[in-house]
């Protein structure tokens, strides 16, 4: 580790969003942990309330969820990389079994505002590397 003090702003931030990406798996499994335990003691008050905020959207999930389950919708790899691990997507809630399939990478650049066309210019490495 160098002295971070007699770097400048910017190599100190350069250094440190090199030591973040060469241990993501690491911060990734300490954050899981860390919220885990942290729900635990506190609860889901924000889940709790974005429910309460949003009845419609939670109903879409719960549609397309036992959707699932009893068959109707079966579970498709990412539409973007054809990843396996891939997690559902409502373009409009009020037509809860209409969804897509995206990996849990496309489906946060979807919620960052990027066009399903915009999209497709974004790969996970890329993606990766901006967080």
């Amino acid at each position: 580790m160098p002295n971070l003090a007699s770097l400048s702003r910017e190599e100190r931030n350069t250094w440190y969003r090199e030591y973040r990406d060469s241990k993501r798996e690491y911060f990734r499994e300490y954050n899981r942990k860390y919220n885990k335990k942290w729900r635990k003691e506190n609860g889901y008050h924000s889940e709790y309330s974005w429910k309460i905020r949003n009845p419609e959207k939670v109903l879409a999930h719960h549609k397309a969820q036992y959707a699932k389950k009893i068959g109707k919708i079966t579970l498709q790899p990412c539409e973007m990389c054809g990843s396996k691990e891939a997690v559902m997507h409502h373009d409009d809630y009020n037509k809860p079994l209409d969804v897509r399939f995206f990996c849990k990478v496309h489906h946060s650049v979807v919620h960052k505002g990027k066009k399903p066309q915009e999209m497709e210019q974004v790969s996970k490495a890329e993606f990766l590397s901006k967080k």
